[in-house]
């Protein structure tokens, strides 16, 4: 009886912290999304969280007017850098897996590189950067802001599926390399299967990471055709005054796309988390 009572009081909190942390999470969609639907005058004497008195949608008809091209614009970058970042990454991953084992001190060597790469700021090789696209005429571009994000991402997706990578059992590669399997089988028919749930996982990591980024696209676009999302935003701002219901419908539409692919994929990050605990353990 109190082993029930001490599962069931375990439950209950459990619960109570899991409705907690929705509320923290839903919250803020919750105030942009009905702002978005009042006046800039409520919006501006009302409070957050009070709901409009007459809805109107002209404020998120005047954002989308502005931000479809934007939207469009991230798309075009993030969903080929997000790809492959995923899938270089991942032969990063298996590949310092196979040096570590015959060469430890070259494997760890080179990872620990990886691993500072993902750590340095965008800043503090931006020079270098907009030197190189400038003189190879990639600056305001796609391809020009989709090598910029490759730059710093694939490091991530690399050291990412690195974590993973305990996950795949030894003897599966032995045995492929007893039938004369080579690397790029053993990497395609074996490790990768395995896997997925740990490359879904990045994938959603890396693209809402490079959605989200504010100063490259700031930085190596000059027109407005080829502004992004973040980028975007920044122009409801005004400097003389701010449009905050539109401010809210430019926050909300912005938001849209990374929240579906979270929505959509969450179950494949949960396992890919899931995974991790697993390698963790040995298996």
């Amino acid at each position: 009886m109190a082993s029930y009572r001490a599962r069931l009081a375990k439950y209950v909190i459990l619960q109570l912290v899991g409705a907690i942390a929705i509320i923290f999470w839903l919250t803020p969609l919750y105030a942009m999304l009905i702002d978005g639907f009042k006046t800039n005058f409520e919006a501006t004497a009302t409070s957050v969280f009070q709901p409009p008195v007459r809805p109107t949608l002209s404020a998120y008809i005047a954002v989308w007017n502005s931000m479809k091209w934007p939207l469009i614009n991230s798309l075009i970058v993030t969903v080929p850098v997000t790809l492959l970042s995923g899938v270089l990454g991942a032969m990063g991953a298996y590949f310092f897996y196979v040096l570590g084992e015959k060469h430890p001190i070259v494997g760890n060597a080179g990872f620990s590189v990886i691993s500072l790469a993902t750590f340095l700021p965008v800043e503090s090789v931006f020079l270098p950067l907009y030197r190189f696209e400038y003189t190879s005429h990639m600056v305001n571009s796609y391809w020009g802001l989709i090598f910029a994000y490759l730059l710093f991402y694939i490091p991530t997706a690399a050291l990412l599926m690195s974590i993973f990578m305990p996950v795949v059992p030894r003897y599966l590669i032995e045995a492929a390399r007893i039938d004369e399997a080579d690397h790029w089988t053993i990497f395609w028919k074996v490790v990768f299967p395995i896997m997925v749930p740990g490359f879904l996982s990045t994938l959603i990591f890396v693209f809402v990471m490079s959605w989200n980024n504010f100063f490259l696209p700031l930085t190596l676009t000059t027109t407005p055709s080829m502004r992004m999302v973040p980028v975007e935003e920044r122009y409801f701002t005004g400097g003389y005054g701010t449009l905050y219901n539109e401010t809210y419908a430019a926050a909300v539409l912005a938001s849209i796309v990374p929240l579906a692919v979270f929505i959509v994929l969450g179950r494949y990050f949960i396992r890919g988390l899931a995974a991790l605990g697993g390698g963790a353990k040995g298996v």
